[in-house]
């Protein structure tokens, strides 16, 4: 990991941002970023985590770190998944407030300030949601990833022993810093299904969850393959409930 020689104590948020073989798409979506952030008035660092990409993911993000000393990256050695680099990141974050999102942007970046304002006011974590009614979809997935949402939700019930929640799955959420190290450093999943380990862990410590509305895109491109990632999320939710049940995530209550 290489880290810039400026004083991350007086920022107020992290943004964490997973990728893997994101070359592309990061050229695009981190001027945006950083944009949003130089506007933001406590102060912001954005966090890529390399999640052992074949590309040239990491030299994107390293063109832009000379003129951006609050633009850092994390590089996983090898692929671990999608959960094992936000965990990374929220990990390495040292900031009051810290938040992850997809490299698309599918979620807008407005609503990043709500975010924090809705910790700031008091929640332990916030979760953007799709299925709120003041909640936009500007491009709606297509048929089968929608009716395949509804199965999983049902799997996420019967077998992860998860209370259902309107969309536990959407990829912007924000912590506060010590809630997010609690959490992030007791879980183990490390693909599609941490996002449910997070949440669950999350409420059986006590922690304040809200959700917020927000406007997403859906991006064509997703890496979700519905076959064998089906079966992996099937073991992985076995793998969540069987933990709770012999209290590998310690005792109840809050941490931090």
């Amino acid at each position: 990991m290489r880290r810039h020689a400026i004083e991350m104590a007086s920022m107020l948020l992290t943004i964490v941002v997973p990728a893997y073989n994101e070359a592309g798409r990061l050229g695009r979506t981190l001027p945006k970023i950083l944009a949003w952030l130089a506007t933001f008035p406590g102060g912001g660092r954005l966090l890529v985590v390399d999640d052992g990409s074949t590309d040239a993911t990491g030299d994107a993000v390293r063109a832009q770190m000379p003129a951006h000393p609050n633009l850092d990256l994390v590089t996983l050695s090898r692929q671990g998944g999608k959960g094992a680099a936000v965990r990374a990141g929220m990990l390495a974050a040292s900031t009051e407030i810290v938040g992850f999102m997809d490299a698309d942007l599918s979620t807008s970046l407005q609503h990043v300030g709500e975010a924090v304002t809705a910790i700031q006011n008091g929640a332990d974590v916030l979760i953007g949601s799709r299925g709120l009614r003041r909640s936009q979809t500007v491009v709606r997935q297509p048929i089968y990833r929608r009716v395949g949402a509804r199965v999983f939700r049902e799997l996420a019930r019967q077998v992860g022993g998860l209370p259902d929640t309107p969309d536990s799955q959407c990829g912007f959420k924000f912590f506060r810093g010590p809630v997010a190290h609690d959490l992030f450093g007791s879980t183990v999943i490390d693909r599609w299904m941490f996002d449910l380990e997070v949440l669950r862990l999350a409420r059986y410590r006590d922690y304040t969850v809200q959700q917020l509305p927000v406007e997403w895109t859906n991006d064509p491109d997703s890496r979700l393959r519905l076959t064998v990632d089906t079966l992996r999320m099937v073991r992985d939710l076995a793998r969540i409930r069987w933990r709770f049940l012999t209290g590998r995530y310690g005792s109840p209550g809050r941490s931090a």
